[in-house]
């Protein structure tokens, strides 16, 4: 190639690269740019995966990443500046008021339906103490005006001060919100005050809802009757007190329940079992704590259960064998690590026993939700996991069911899989030969 100075060479390629057609990198950039979970309205899988995420620290670090490509892209060539606007306005994430009047702003400048009719998600993730004047208001009604294809709305994030939902002039804007009949999916962080302002007017248009009442939001707190026609995903974190949705709701279209909340008292067990006793038959994927348990005879075609490793014994003590829904192909196994729920040997051998026993008769696979950390498992010396786990392998491939393992909030959020190894839970060995290979046991 003499005669040619790299700069030049590398120009050239870079404006071969450039000049595929525009589908193409549209194809490229969609990858580049994907957020798993966030802007789905019609998968629960991906919605239940995405909750795993409560305080956002995942999804926000993914939004930024993808933020810093799309505006490194924009500025390689004049053909990829228009094509990166669908993939910076997509999710748009509002930190304060002030950044809303900012938001609203940049919008603005793009005119109306070109840069927002892109954006599918709109998230306030309101930060510290806040103050939440008329501009703010005026400001996010602006926002939805330029973004006329939103589909989710979210406050799941706000780490705000909690008085903040109680504010007239923000509820006077989430009042704004509940008008967005196009919104489908719905993430709402707040208490009794700001769910009964917002969720009637949405209730039936929305298909996925996502909702993480306060502390003020007192257990017994009486919730209006409310028919939601579409909702196919509903996920309840940080209930406290609640158990489940309240049994004056109805969602025919259930058959993805979410619930962090282990509430055991009387009150709280028949308000959940009159839930589950109208929407138990249609449930397909279940995430529950011990307060189902009770509950789940109802449950007559229950495909997956996903619950804490550390109640696995409940399970056996509080709902006979005969009693679990025979049509569970999936069971998952999330390991806390905490000294409550973390995963144990005697955790392992039972789900020995059980492949043993042939109970769960149409289980297919059992996966286990791991943390990044391993070191709290050297409570027990690796032989003695090496043990368990190869009576557990011996006993899935005699029934043919599959072993998998995800690791770390990013794997979590995302659904990667992998085959479930030792190395998984217990530190892989040390390479050294002049070492014993358990002393670091």
């Amino acid at each position: 190639m003499a005669g040619y100075s790299w700069s030049t060479l590398t120009s050239r390629r870079l404006g071969r690269i450039c000049n595929l057609p525009p589908e193409v990198w549209l194809r490229v950039f969609a990858y580049a740019t994907y957020i798993p979970g966030a802007l789905e309205h019609d998968d629960g899988q991906a919605m239940a995966a995405f909750s795993r995420d409560k305080y956002g620290i995942i999804v926000h670090r993914r939004h930024r990443e993808a933020t810093d490509l799309m505006l490194d892209a924009s500025r390689v060539c004049k053909t990829w500046t228009p094509l990166v606007t669908e993939f910076l306005f997509r999710y748009i994430l509002v930190r304060s008021g002030d950044h809303a009047v900012e938001v609203a702003a940049a919008l603005e400048r793009y005119g109306y339906n070109l840069a927002g009719r892109w954006t599918i998600r709109l998230e306030l993730a309101l930060e510290g103490v806040h103050r939440w004047d008329d501009e703010h208001a005026a400001a996010l009604a602006r926002i939805f005006t330029f973004c006329p294809n939103v589909t989710v709305f979210s406050t799941a994030f706000s780490t705000t001060d909690a008085s903040l939902f109680q504010d007239r002039r923000f509820l006077r804007a989430m009042r704004d919100v509940s008008m967005r009949s196009n919104l489908k999916r719905l993430e709402l962080r707040g208490d009794a005050t700001l769910l009964g302002t917002v969720l009637p007017p949405l209730a039936t248009n929305l298909e996925s809802l996502w909702l993480l009442p306060s502390r003020r939001t007192a257990p017994n707190h009486v919730f209006d009757p409310m028919h939601f026609p579409l909702v196919h995903t509903f996920v309840l974190s940080e209930g406290f007190g609640w158990g489940g949705p309240p049994s004056n709701w109805t969602m025919p279209a259930l058959n993805t329940l979410c619930t962090e909340d282990d509430n055991l008292t009387a009150h709280a067990q028949m308000k959940l079992w009159g839930f589950f006793e109208t929407h138990g038959p249609q449930l397909e994927r279940l995430v529950t704590c011990r307060s189902t348990f009770e509950c789940l005879n109802h449950c007559t075609n229950l495909v997956e259960w996903t619950l804490p490793c550390g109640v696995l014994f409940d399970a056996s003590r509080f709902t006979p064998m005969g009693r679990l829904p025979p049509t569970i192909r999936r069971l998952t196994l999330v390991d806390d690590v905490s000294t409550t729920y973390m995963l144990r040997l005697d955790h392992i051998t039972l789900l020995v026993d059980w492949l043993g026993a042939d109970l769960l008769p149409a289980l297919e696979s059992i996966g286990f939700l791991l943390p990044l950390g391993r070191h709290v498992r050297r409570q027990r010396p690796r032989d003695d996991w090496e043990q368990v786990i190869g009576s557990l392998h011996n006993h899935s491939r005699r029934r043919g069911v599959r072993l998998e393992a995800s690791v770390g909030g990013d794997e979590h959020t995302a659904q990667v899989w992998t085959s479930l190894s030792l190395d998984h839970l217990v530190e892989p060995l040390a390479h050294t030969p002049s070492k014993s290979p358990f002393s670091g046991y």
